[in-house]
């Protein structure tokens, strides 16, 4: 008994994978700017909070909005990556580092732009009626 209740609790952590990743990275984002330069980063303050509140609230309005902004910075992000890449050397050991750590970071939060609304506009099927 005690092996089911895990597996659920655990199932129902996995189901928020993309918000906790994205909070993970406005965290990291917030931090690398506070302790660097000093510099409080307000968006990301409003990232996590936003993210947070979708979480709680469970908001299929703004599971869409956090979908498309997140989605069209990850384009915006995957173009500047391929960008900076482009001013190193062919063969470059740093720019296929950056090429890497970019796609990796940006395509994820893209799928996760994909995979954010469908979890929130999963309907539950509905009982067939007897007529």
């Amino acid at each position: 008994m005690m092996y089911i209740m895990k597996k659920m609790n655990l199932i129902k952590g996995i189901q928020y994978i993309p918000e906790v990743f994205i909070v993970l990275v406005a965290i990291y984002w917030f931090l690398d700017g506070l302790l660097v330069t000093s510099y409080i980063n307000y968006l990301m303050l409003a990232v996590i909070l936003f993210m947070s509140l979708l979480v709680i609230l469970k908001n299929k309005t703004m599971a869409l909005f956090a979908s498309l902004l997140i989605g069209i910075g990850s384009i915006y992000m995957i173009f500047a990556v391929l960008s900076e890449c482009s001013e190193f050397p062919r063969g470059d050991a740093n720019g296929l580092k950056l090429l890497l750590t970019g796609a990796i970071i940006f395509l994820s939060t893209l799928l996760i732009s994909i995979l954010l609304p469908i979890k929130y506009f999963k309907r539950k099927q509905s009982l067939p009626q007897n007529t």
